[in-house]
């Protein structure tokens, strides 16, 4: 058998129905030189049955007797992995048929880059309602400060979206298995403030798919454990400040809509400092309950009736088209 040019990893741990889909799409695709590596992280559902229902030769899937974490999985499958390129994938997001021609194609003419991030379109509330970025957005490329990898204020960026070359990690290291939170920023910011040049593709070729967080106090400490090992990684302390103060944010964000205004207040005062009163967001997390309940039902009435599919422009539309099928087999 000939060496793949891409190895699809996807980790996966009791998503048994999301996990085929996610397989499937990545099976379509229209450039086949590639493997698909499946890491079944000690699920309890029906993951291995459904899995072994797909007969393809491209698909070798590892079924692992205890949970390791997320992290771990990956770094199993890199390191059994035979292509070229990682291409990343998670167990509840899709590729388009046409995902790995386009990075092919890319590729090609930029082989001194080792880090590509593409686009995708965003999915929530059973609508696509937008990309991961502007096409048109202004994107540092090429060789880059290490903390670019900070995520979106540089580099728009989810790790569906990411292809590595496989010998980065060989050169790099891999996932750290000892973080809980930020494990994919902290390697990619070893990668690329170790040289690594960063390319981006702006035409969207996954569907990335939205869903309700689950913010914890457990999710603090474990984020506590990451920005010590970011620092330690050598990024600037006002960058670690300015990650941290946005987490922070982020997380009062979710307390928020999620109707815990109390403890969205609690979160701020604690990370961000007695200066939080003065801001905007700090006065909203005192209006009531019930208006908030209103709001948060009338956004996700507002998207879904904005986002119509039938109203969608062309290429959404297709979209919609070849995912149809996929959907119907993540709710079967």
């Amino acid at each position: 058998m000939t060496t793949p040019l891409f190895s699809i990893v996807i980790p996966t741990y009791n998503r048994a129905r999301q996990v085929v889909a996610a397989v499937k799409s990545a099976l379509w695709q229209t450039d086949a030189d590639f493997e698909c590596l499946v890491v079944d992280d000690g699920s309890r559902d029906d993951t291995q049955v459904r899995l072994e229902q797909i007969k393809d030769p491209r698909l070798k899937c590892a079924f692992n007797k205890v949970n390791k974490g997320q992290h771990a999985s990956r770094n199993q499958a890199i390191r059994s992995a035979k292509g070229e390129w990682i291409a990343f994938l998670d167990n509840d997001d899709l590729f388009l048929p046409g995902r790995l021609a386009a990075v092919r194609a890319t590729i090609a003419g930029r082989p001194s880059v080792g880090f590509w991030f593409t686009n995708a379109y965003i999915h929530r509330y059973d609508r696509i309602i937008g990309t991961l970025f502007d096409p048109a957005r202004d994107i540092p490329e090429g060789r880059l400060p290490g903390h670019y990898a900070l995520g979106d204020t540089y580099l728009p960026y989810v790790t569906t979206a990411v292809v590595v070359r496989r010998d980065a990690f060989l050169k790099t290291g891999f996932f750290r298995e000892d973080l809980r939170m930020l494990e994919d920023t902290e390697l990619y910011t070893r990668m690329i403030g170790g040289g690594l040049e960063v390319g981006a593709l702006r035409e969207p070729s996954a569907v990335r798919f939205l869903h309700e967080g689950n913010f914890t106090q457990d999710h603090r400490l474990g984020f506590v454990e990451s920005v010590e090992a970011l620092k330690a990684a050598g990024l600037p302390a006002e960058t670690v400040a300015v990650l941290r103060n946005n987490f922070s944010c982020d997380g009062a964000e979710y307390f928020w809509k999620s109707l815990r205004p109390a403890l969205a207040r609690e979160l701020l005062l604690n990370e961000v400092g007695p200066g939080a009163r003065g801001s905007l967001f700090y006065c909203k997390t005192f209006i009531p309950t019930p208006f908030l309940r209103l709001s948060k039902a009338a956004r996700k009435a507002y998207l879904q009736v904005r986002h119509q599919p039938l109203l969608s422009p062309p290429d959404v539309r297709e979209v919609y088209r070849l995912i149809a099928p996929l959907l119907t087999e993540a709710k079967s």
